[in-house]
């Protein structure tokens, strides 16, 4: 006797895009400071996407969650970040759910608090992550046993460009 089970597969469509916009930083701060990213994802595919927004650059949540990391730009280094983890409430309620429309994007802001960013250095800053659930359509389309479980669509790692941060002294 053989059962089957329903998985999600590790393959993210290679239609989403994530892209970060360079942060602008106040004239004049003292660390540690704020600091706000811009960030949307893209959906090229000539079919509309939908997307668990958890751990995405989309979570309301994503500025204390690790989505985001920043480097010193000469030395490669881990900028330290305050970051959290916490558990959901399953299933996930249906506004967690994000549909990017055909040739379309959903941009978000996240501002990362306490950055401990030092005037005159250069830094870089970019998303990464893992997409918990997409389908592969509309959010209408999706059954709703799929969403409950998060079943029937696809996983897998995200990662944007790499965006130049620059510390001009005070």
């Amino acid at each position: 006797m053989s059962t089957t089970t329903t998985t999600t597969e590790s393959v993210p469509p290679p239609s989403l895009e994530v892209r970060v916009k360079p942060p602008s930083l106040p004239s004049s701060f003292s660390p540690p400071v704020a600091v706000t990213v811009h960030v949307s994802v893209h959906n090229n595919a000539n079919t509309p996407v939908t997307l668990l927004n958890w751990g995405s650059p989309l979570d309301p949540q994503a500025k204390v969650l690790g989505v985001f990391e920043i480097r010193d730009a000469d030395s490669g280094e881990s900028v330290p970040l305050d970051t959290i983890s916490f558990r959901r409430m399953l299933p996930p309620p249906r506004e967690d759910f994000v549909e990017i429309p055909a040739g379309g994007a959903v941009a978000a802001e996240a501002t990362l608090p306490l950055v401990p960013l030092a005037e005159g250095h250069r830094y870089t800053i970019q998303a990464k992550g893992w997409w918990q659930a997409i389908w592969k359509k509309a959010l209408e389309d999706v059954p709703g046993e799929d969403l409950e479980k998060m079943t029937g669509g696809q996983r897998g790692e995200f990662e944007s460009q790499v965006v130049l941060i620059e510390v001009n002294e005070g």
